[in-house]
This record gives structure tokens, C-alpha cells and sequence, in this order.
């Protein structure tokens, strides 16, 4: 239901939580200009506002609401950025309050997005500051990931547009460049301008609930969001390799798969990536893994929102070579239609009993619910699962046919 135009609200009742979650989503457009500002945003929002003016104000207040939780997050989906205020509180059922600690948990929320802590149209500087030093410090610490820092120097050589390649922290130069004034002012446009989805998942009142939100002075907006990031497929391979002082070495290897979210075959492509390398009994992790020891880790990805498709492996230096052609001969293998009915009915098993499993699990509830709205799909889990249970061994080997290989990039250690 909307609350205003463009500002929607999803109620997702699951009495079998002992829980209510809270997202409140941003969703507005991926620019190089303003990415910085919006990872700022997100940290300055879980950090203070007027009513607590420092994160142990504003932590003491969650303590009180029996042990509440909030956090925030940023996640890019082609070319939409969105921007995540996330909160947790337990259900009013089992609380021993006159008062609804979900409604005090709104009221929180409606402190942070409405008042926060500023001089002068801009975030208070001090406090500003120390946050963004801290996003600083967060990216050092991402470099330190050998598996991270593969893939995000892979999509560096895969993506034409360079946001696409960018961490969900995004870069350190582009941080520089932005001060307390033009983050709150970014702020201030996503408030007024982006596309705003809350969803509520649990055990709860709908009316108060609803009566609740209703408070909030959200003003009408409209926005296009373009979800899907689509690039053409080029028949030149580009490779790459960067040496790193470590004893362990990491290969990603990227392809071009003409499927996205919403499309008729992404079933089969799940179940294709069941089968090449997302589970244990896949033939990436069986045969390069467990019968060869090639790879220490090993598994594949698949972006439904970029079109890009990724195999990733931990190995020892000098086994590059072996490891990269025993994987091309899984994915040759695919092609050729060499797997069993008993391996897809494997597959679509486990695949089957994780989206019965994403029903506990508020933050896959939450996506499929997102999804289904901006795509205008029905992703009940009745129908998710009857789309797995209708994909066909040929339908496999056609998405298997369409995996272009694209780029191939090594971060190599010493040993």
C-alpha cells in the first residue's frame, strides 16, 4: 500500500517470529556524484540524531526497548543504490510492556529521518568526521580479504560502467571529496525525492502499525528505477594478474549471462548454478576440490541485476593453470548436457528448502517482497518453487550454452 505516492508499505505477518524487522529502504539512482555521500548518509543515520545527539545515547534508547537492534546498510542493484535502515525488537507478545514496543521503535525511526543532528544545514561536523574516518577504516580492512578484493579488481575488468565495480563502501576518493555539508544535503534530496519502501515482518498490529507510519510527513514523489544493469557481450577476453605478499592465491573468472531478474529462464539459471558450483555436491567443488585438492575454496555467483556470472577459487600458485583448465571443463561439461536427473533433482531440492527456509528469515522475505513489487512478479514461495520444479535438463544446457566467458583475472600470492 502506498503511505504517499512513491513511499510504499509492505506488511509481511509471520506469527511464528518471536521478532518484528524493520527496513526502511532508499532507493534512488547510482551516480559516481553521489554514491559517497550516500554511504555517508547511511552511517550518519545509524549514529545520532537531536534526540540522541551520540551513538550511546542513541544505543541506551534501543537497550531500553528490550535489547533492539539498528543498523543500516547500502546495496547497489544495477542502476538503483539503495540505502537500508534496518531494526529488530521483540514482539509485543512476549514483551511485558502497556505500551507497543514496535510502535516506540517507529517512533525512534521517525527521530532519526526527521531530526537529525545538524548545525546549520549541515551533519554536525565533529561527529561527521569521526563517522567518515570509520568508512575509511572499514575499506582497509576490506583490502585485507584476498577473495573480496579478487573479485572487485574482476569486476573492474568486466564492467564498462565503473559503478557497477565499485565497493558498497564505495572508494576512498571519492569519500575526500565530501564534507558534513553535502552529505546532509544529499540527505535531504533522498528524503524528499527517493523512491521509499518500509516493510514490517512479524507478529503485529496492522492498524497501529499503519496509524504509526502515517505520522510520518513523507511528501509525494516519483521515480523511475531502473533495477538491471545490462552491457553487451565482446568476444575479447581480458586477463589480468597482480601479485600479493600472501601464501594463498585467488582466481575469479567472469562470464556474460544474458539473464536477469524477472526473466522466464532464471530458474534454470539457479538450478545451472546449484549444479556448476554454488553447493557441495556441485562439480566445480567435487571435482576440482574434493577429487583433485586444486582449490582450498571454490564456488560459483550469479548477479541476476548485472548479468554477470562468477567462478571463484582459492589455490596455490602453481596450480593455476591445472585449476583454471579443469574448471573450464566443468562449465564445457554443462554444455554438453553431461549431468544426471538424479544430480538435478538433487539441486532443485536443496534450492526448494532454501526459499521454504527464506519464509523464517525476515531479510529474504523482505528482497523477494522488493523484487516482486518493482518487477510486478509474483514471488510467493508457492510459485518460486513450481518454477524450479518446471526446469528442464534442456532448458539447463541452454543457459549453460549461453555463459560467455568475458574476463579472467588472478590475485597471485608468492606461494
Amino acid at each position: 500500500m502506498e503511505i504517499v505516492k512513491g513511499v510504499n508499505l509492505h506488511l509481511i505477518k509471520n506469527e511464528s517470529l518471536k521478532t518484528v524487522q524493520v527496513k526502511c529502504r532508499f532507493s534512488g539512482y547510482l551516480d559516481k556524484k553521489n554514491v559517497a555521500r550516500r554511504v555517508l548518509v547511511a552511517q550518519m543515520l545509524e549514529t545520532a540524531s537531536k534526540a540522541y545527539p551520540t551513538n550511546r545515547d542513541l544505543r541506551k534508547k534501543l537497550a531500553s526497548l528490550y535489547g533492539a537492534s539498528l543498523s543500516t546498510n547500502v546495496v547497489t542493484k544495477g542502476y538503483t543504490h539503495c540505502v537500508d535502515i534496518n531494526a529488530s525488537v521483540i514482539s509485543d507478545a512476549y514483551s511485558f510492556e502497556s505500551q507497543s514496543l514496535l510502535e516506540e521503535l517507529l517512533e525512534v525511526f521517525k527521530e532519526i529521518l526527521f531530526n537529525p543532528l545538524i548545525t546549520t544545514e549541515q551533519y554536525q561536523p565533529a561527529s561527521f568526521e569521526l563517522e567518515k574516518q570509520n568508512i575509511m577504516a572499514a575499506i582497509d580492512t576490506e583490502k585485507e580479504d584476498l577473495f573480496y578484493l579478487a573479485d572487485q579488481e574482476l569486476k573492474r575488468q568486466f564492467f564498462d560502467d565503473s559503478c557497477q565495480a565499485l565497493s558498497s563502501l564505495t572508494a576512498k576518493e571519492l569519500l575526500n571529496k565530501e564534507n558534513s555539508f553535502t552529505a546532509y544535503q544529499e540527505f535531504q534530496r533522498m528524503l524528499q525525492h527517493d523512491q521509499i519502501d518500509i516493510f514490517i515482518v512479524g507478529d503485529f498490529d496492522d492498524y497501529n502499525v499503519i496509524k504509526a507510519l502515517y505520522q510520518f510527513p513523507f511528501k509525494e514523489r516519483q521515480l523511475d528505477l531502473s533495477l538491471i544493469y545490462k552491457q553487451d557481450y565482446t568476444n575479447v577476453i581480458s586477463e589480468h594478474l597482480e601479485t600479493k605478499d600472501s601464501k594463498q592465491s585467488v582466481l575469479t573468472i567472469g562470464y556474460h549471462m544474458p539473464f536477469t531478474y524477472g526473466d522466464k529462464g532464471l530458474a534454470s539459471v539457479a538450478v545451472y548454478n546449484a549444479l556448476l558450483g554454488e553447493l557441495p555436491t556441485s562439480k566445480l567443488f567435487v571435482n576440482v576440490r574434493e577429487k583433485k585438492g586444486l582449490a582450498y575454496a571454490i564456488g560459483s555467483h550469479y548477479d541476476s541485476f548485472s548479468q554477470l556470472f562468477t567462478i571463484y577459487a582459492g589455490i596455490q600458485k602453481v596450480n593455476k593453470s591445472l585449476a583454471l583448465r579443469l574448471i573450464l571443463k566443468q562449465t564445457k561439461e554443462l554444455r554438453l548436457g553431461k549431468f544426471t536427473n538424479a544430480e538435478i533433482k538433487q539441486a532443485k531440492v536443496v534450492l526448494k528448502n532454501q526459499l521454504l527456509a527464506a519464509q523464517d528469515y525476515p531479510k529474504q522475505a523482505i528482497e523477494l517482497a522488493y523484487h516482486g513489487h518493482y518487477f510486478n512478479r509474483d514471488n510467493s514461495i508457492d510459485s518460486l518453487l513450481t518454477e524450479i520444479d518446471n526446469v528442464s535438463k534442456e532448458s539447463i544446457v541452454d543457459v549453460a550454452k549461453q555463459l560467455k566467458l568475458q574476463a579472467v583475472y588472478t590475485l597471485e600470492g608468492s606461494a
